[in-house]
């Protein structure tokens, strides 16, 4: 099974149903208008221990219910439930490799009127494969997109919302098509936000970098994972600052990070390299011990982890 091939089961509404019988209208308002907010969570297997981990379960629903306040929605069940729902998912589906975890929260109902209110909301929870191809974790090409990461002012980036999407992806396409892996993203004035599904942290001397929450990012979970790894590995705090364009081709050391991607070095930005063109030794290390935090093979940070099966 491929990324994006859901398994059998979802849970729809308030039930697991079979994933063919999990359908939305063409007329639901969250189909027109991208109204509606989602998460992305791992689950990773660990062969040693005959055990599937959910990572940072509780912390991505969290942020889901904040995500939903904004919008104006609310989500059914708290953070704990939510997180016994998908291991009870994950249960379901017999899942022993690593899986993603899509959980939506849609404006389902048939209005096609452009708002937030009287809609119907509905909540889905898909699971999918995670293949190791998901992107290049030996190095990233990137290129800084012509497309711009959309203001707070226009649509809320502290919120993960379905309809902002639409940017990164013709960003991504942008960057495929013209021969790169990646594309970054700037701010509507010019200085680096995120890549399309990722954050970017950069190396300058000793000093490490990354775009505040207030240059419209997704302040993402990993990036407070890779952050805090990067402090206790390096003593290093990470600076959370503008970060201007030029600073991509002159630093010493890049990386993207998020829930999909994990970490990832970044080689080369717009034809140049960064740092000097090879992996970064630092996110490398930080690299694979997350990978190994993320399977309890390394006793670190055990709070960031839930058992699936052991869950039972």
């Amino acid at each position: 099974m491929r990324f994006g091939t859901p398994y059998d089961e979802v849970y729809a509404e308030s039930a697991f149903v079979p994933e063919k019988e999990s359908r939305l209208s063409v007329l639901a308002n969250a189909v027109s208008y991208g109204t509606g907010t989602f998460e992305g969570i791992r689950a990773c297997w660990n062969p040693d221990h005959q055990e599937l981990y959910l990572l940072e379960a509780r912390a991505h629903y969290e942020r889901m219910a904040r995500s939903a306040r904004i919008l104006g929605l609310e989500l059914p069940y708290g953070p704990d439930h939510l997180a016994r729902l998908t291991a009870e998912l994950l249960r379901r589906n017999g899942v022993r490799a690593d899986a993603y975890v899509r959980p939506l929260l849609l404006q389902a109902g048939e209005q096609l009127a452009v708002r937030m209110h009287d809609c119907g909301t509905r909540l889905y929870l898909a699971a999918t494969p995670m293949p190791d191809d998901y992107i290049d974790r030996r190095g990233v090409r990137c290129m800084v997109s012509a497309w711009r990461r959309t203001g707070d002012a226009a649509v809320p980036n502290r919120a993960k919302v379905i309809g902002s999407y639409v940017g990164p992806a013709l960003a991504k396409t942008e960057a495929v098509r013209n021969g790169f892996d990646e594309a970054i993203m700037l701010t509507g004035d010019g200085y680096v936000a995120e890549a399309t599904t990722s954050n970017v942290l950069i190396r300058t001397g000793e000093r490490w970098a990354t775009p505040a929450a207030t240059d419209d990012i997704l302040a993402g979970i990993t990036r407070g994972q890779v952050m805090r790894l990067l402090r206790e590995l390096t003593g290093a705090v990470v600076e959370e600052r503008r970060v201007h364009r030029s600073e991509l081709y002159s630093c010493d050391e890049a990386l993207l990070c998020g829930t999909a991607v994990l970490v990832a070095p970044v080689i080369e930005v717009d034809g140049r390299p960064a740092g000097d063109g090879h992996q970064g030794e630092t996110t490398l290390a930080v690299q694979r011990l997350l990978q190994a935090i993320s399977r309890r093979e390394n006793a670190g940070h055990p709070e960031w982890t839930t058992p699936v099966y052991g869950a039972v």
